[in-house]
This record gives structure tokens, C-alpha cells and sequence, in this order.
């Protein structure tokens, strides 16, 4: 599966890069608790002690929350950047098969991720069982959590690095499809609702059981877990970014196995894509815009107006996007 070779090559290709990853991944985690210790200590050192407490909880924003950027920027550099500057028509060329050479670009960062994370979660046990604090608060359900997300979220990154053909298309790609679940939910339902005057809300027995299904529903959405408002549910939740992980890893094996290369510079590699995704670019905007105008308005006009100036916009940056090959 991994060969060697090719490991050493995109070792020497981005050094800088999976070193600095390594060492915010490693470090993200203990400086948490370094921090929270820090401003303990100021507190004793400013205020009376019964007003100082030492806690840590993970529920409050921390550095580890953002412990998924790292896995964005390598899959840029392991796929869009190799599409971008041209040189994925040398490595294509190289006596391996595709599989081979996929496969070695996907664990080599997957490893970087979760491996540099546990080292991370064992040195911040260590520096609980140092400080002692007085409570600790979804330290093994935040940091694993953390570690899932981040996964995943490099997954999709690599998933839309084998469908495209440069980075501006990968990063695009990504967030849309980080965002399509609620995109194909929320604007059907809202233009529903000013077309026939009704609110969604009103069809369910209580408000209760809509919010709960909407609450529910949003942990579909891949860049909901980007903030840690999963850490207060169920830990089972976790299952759905794992669940994810498996299926990006899937499309993106699939995708850099099957998909021509040729087209490196083309939004997408597969010229299949380019009229779907345009109709559904064109289709949000029109939906998007027309609540817009109608939000702006209260008005039937408003919302006409917001949806040809949606297909206007939508047609535009489709076309000059997805149709508009970039140079290496």
C-alpha cells in the first residue's frame, strides 16, 4: 500500500510543513492546561485565594479547538499544490500505480494527525496529574474528539484534492461540500416557507421537537464540528465524523485512482462535474438570494428580484470558476 520511496520523496517535499504540523499537534493540548495553570497562578498572585480557582474544562474554547487547520494545510500541500505548480504529472509518471501513490499521500498525513494528537493527550495527562487541578471537565471525550474531527476534516480536504485540479478548486470544494447538507435542507425550507406563508416550525407538535430535530440534524454537517457544542451531547455523536472520514477517504481513493490527470489546472479533473455542479451552484444562489430579497423587502418582489439577481451571480462565478482553467 505505502511504498517506501514515496514516502521519503513527499517527506523531502514537505518537511517544513509536517514538522511544524507535528509540533502544533503535540503542543496544542499541554499548552491548554499550561495556560489555564498560568492564569491560575496570576490569580493567587493578584486576588484572594477563595476567589481562585484552578479548572480545567474543555467546554471553553482552547487552543486544540483549531487543531484541524493543520490537516487542512496538508492536504493542500500533499494534493492541491502538487495539482497547482504542475509537478503531480511528474510523480504520476514514476514507476507506481496510482493506488500506491494515494495511498502513501493519505496515511502519511493521516499518521502526522492522529499519532502527533495522542502524543499531545498523553504529555497534557501527565501535567493533570502534576498540577492536580481541582476539576477537569470532557478532557478524554474532547481531546479523542478532536483527534476524530481533525481526521475528518483532512479527509475532505484530500477527497476534494483528488476530484480537483488546483487548490483555489480544493478548497472550494471542501467547504461546500463542508456545508451542502444544511445548504440542501435550510434553503428548500426557507423558500418554502415564504412561498406558501407557512412556518416550519408550526408543523411539528411542539417548538421543542422542531429545535431538537434541527439541533440534531446539524451534526450532518461537517463544519458544525468546528465548534465544540458536540461536547455537551451524546459521545455516540462521534460516530458521525468517523462515519465521514470512511466515506471522504472512499471518494477521494476512488476519485485520484479513476479520474484523468490531464486537466490539472481545471476546476474539476472529471469534466463530468462541471454542468451538475454549475446547475447547483445556480440553484443556491437562487435560493439564497431570494430570501435575501425577501428578508430585505417582506415582499413577493423582493424575493423575484433577489432570485434573478441569485442566477445572474450564480451563473458568473459558476462559469468563470469551474470553466476557467488556472496556469501552473
Amino acid at each position: 500500500m505505502v511504498d517506501r520511496g514515496l514516502l521519503y520523496r513527499e517527506w523531502k517535499q514537505n518537511q517544513v510543513v509536517i514538522l511544524l504540523s507535528i509540533a502544533f499537534l503535540v503542543l496544542a493540548n499541554p499548552l491548554s492546561i499550561v495556560n489555564t495553570y498560568l492564569s491560575y497562578q496570576g490569580c493567587l498572585a493578584h486576588q484572594d485565594p477563595q476567589y481562585c480557582d484552578f479548572i480545567v474544562n474543555y467546554r471553553v474554547s482552547n487552543l486544540i479547538d483549531i487543531n484541524w487547520v493543520p490537516g487542512v494545510i496538508l492536504a493542500v500541500c500533499f494534493l492541491g499544490m502538487e495539482r497547482s505548480k504542475g509537478t503531480m504529472d511528474f510523480i504520476l509518471s514514476l514507476p507506481y500505480n496510482r493506488s500506491q501513490i494515494f495511498q502513501t499521500k493519505f496515511w502519511l498525513g493521516g499518521i502526522v494527525i492522529v499519532l502527533s494528537q495522542l502524543i499531545g493527550f498523553l504529555v497534557s495527562w501527565l501535567l493533570i496529574l502534576i498540577y492536580n487541578p481541582e476539576h477537569v471537565y470532557f478532557f478524554e471525550h474532547s481531546s479523542v474528539g478532536v483527534i476524530v474531527i481533525s481526521f475528518m476534516a483532512y479527509c475532505l480536504l484530500m477527497a476534494a484534492g483528488a476530484l480537483t485540479g488546483n487548490v483555489f478548486a480544493q478548497l472550494l470544494t471542501a467547504f461546500a461540500a463542508a456545508v451542502l447538507p444544511y445548504l440542501i435542507v435550510a434553503l428548500p425550507l426557507g423558500n418554502f416557507e415564504v412561498v406558501f406563508g407557512v412556518s416550519i416550525w408550526e408543523l411539528f407538535p411542539s417548538p421543542e421537537a422542531y429545535f431538537s430535530l434541527t439541533s440534531n440534524l446539524l451534526y450532518l454537517v461537517p463544519i458544525s464540528y468546528v465548534a465544540n457544542g458536540w461536547l455537551s451531547d451524546s459521545k455516540y455523536i462521534l460516530l458521525i465524523p468517523a462515519a465521514m472520514c470512511i466515506l471522504f477517504y472512499l471518494i477521494g481513493y476512488i476519485s485520484f485512482k479513476k479520474h484523468p490527470s490531464e486537466r490539472n489546472g481545471h476546476f474539476f479533473l472529471w469534466n463530468r462535474l462541471d454542468r451538475p455542479v454549475q446547475i447547483l451552484v445556480m440553484s443556491f444562489g437562487i435560493l439564497g438570494f431570494g430570501l435575501f430579497g425577501y428578508s430585505a423587502g417582506q415582499s413577493i418582489i423582493g424575493y423575484i428580484f433577489g432570485m434573478i439577481i441569485g442566477a445572474v451571480v450564480g451563473f458568473f462565478v459558476s462559469y468563470f470558476s469551474i470553466y476557467k482553467k488556472t496556469k501552473h
